[in-house]
């Protein structure tokens, strides 16, 4: 069997066997999930090269964290950006985390602010810990409320001109008239009720389930913040009687070896393993209707007579654009030759 393969059956394993599941989502399945915040693609998957070729920004967060000579200009990209992030639908690799641990007992720490989580998961199930661009709060913050981005975003675009804002479409606080600013994390952060509900509910979770077989994913965590997944899953993972840890990185495995047997890592690209971890369940999983890609006509044929009920859509590339292609969500699953 394939490495890959075993990697995938691993992973389904841990999950079947599991009476709950704690996932922690890091930056790395924003990247799966094609949202690349760090590099020069990520500004033209968002439709923003003429600020790149403008002002030279090499990436997203390299604009976000830009120091902008008026608040019209800094809320103009501001205004793009969470556009870009609200219309995007969920992602292949979020739709197939759900599909794999949708019908256990789980729950969703995630550090990123992509709006991603939310528009899969229900609220009680996630604790958004750094954020989300979906939202805006005071900067003061003068009030412990969130305000919906998208009325002010939509405000600020029908408005734009060039690479400014109106000023009277800057966002301001309806209580204090202080702008309003993201609600990501930053020395302004708003950790409200809100924020501390959902924390809340995460340490619930795991209080209410410490002698259960507890299952700790992480997906893509990297060593940025690692006190909000990393760390406080190793300790869970060494003290609870039950529990086992199962990193997945494109760059491996970093756990202390004193862990032993009760962590292991899988070191691939996540939206591949999530999609074969998925599609490995068989035609069975599959909903009616579903789209299946080949490139084979026979195969085609086969797939019909065993489900008529499916999709069969032809598709043409190498591996890797045939793989981009599922992770795009332009089908549901994906046939190729071993």
């Amino acid at each position: 069997m394939p490495s890959l393969e075993r990697e995938a059956d691993r992973l389904r394993s841990l999950i079947d066997d599991a009476d709950a599941i704690i996932v922690g989502i890091g930056s790395g399945m924003s990247s799966a999930a094609g949202f690349n915040h760090y590099n020069r693609a990520g500004m033209a998957r968002a439709g923003m090269t003429d600020w790149q070729q403008a002002f030279g920004f090499k990436s997203l967060f390299d604009g976000f964290y830009h120091l902008y000579p008026s608040l019209e200009q800094r809320w103009a990209y501001y205004a793009r950006y969470i556009d870009f992030m609200l219309r995007e639908p969920t992602s292949q690799p979020y739709l197939d985390l759900r599909s794999l641990i949708g019908h256990k007992d789980y729950f969703i720490l995630s550090t990123n602010v992509d709006t991603q989580a939310e528009k899969t998961f229900p609220t009680e199930r996630i604790c958004n810990y750094q954020g989300s661009f979906a939202h805006l709060q005071c900067k003061q913050p003068c009030c412990d409320e969130l305000f919906d981005a998208s009325p002010y975003v939509e405000r600020m675009l029908a408005g734009m001109a060039g690479f400014e804002v109106l000023s009277e479409d800057v966002p301001r606080c309806p209580h204090c008239g202080w702008q309003l600013v993201p609600w990501v994390r930053d020395d302004t952060f708003l950790q409200g009720a809100a924020w501390r509900e959902s924390l809340g509910r995460y340490e619930r979770f795991v209080r209410e389930r410490s002698d259960r077989r507890v299952l700790l994913l992480e997906l893509g965590v990297g060593e940025m913040t690692p006190g909000i997944i990393t760390l406080p899953f190793w300790s869970m993972t060494a003290k609870l009687p039950d529990a086992h840890l199962l990193s997945v990185n494109i760059t491996g495995d970093s756990a202390p070896l004193q862990l032993g047997s009760k962590e292991e890592a899988i070191q691939a690209d996540l939206s591949t393993l999530l999609s074969v971890t998925r599609t490995g369940d068989g035609l069975d999983s599959l909903q009616p209707g579903a789209a299946v890609a080949t490139s084979s006509l026979r195969r085609r044929g086969q797939l019909l007579r065993m489900r008529p009920d499916l999709v069969a859509v032809e598709v043409r590339g190498n591996v890797e654009t045939r793989l981009q292609k599922l992770r795009d969500g332009r089908f549901d699953a994906l046939v190729m030759a071993a």
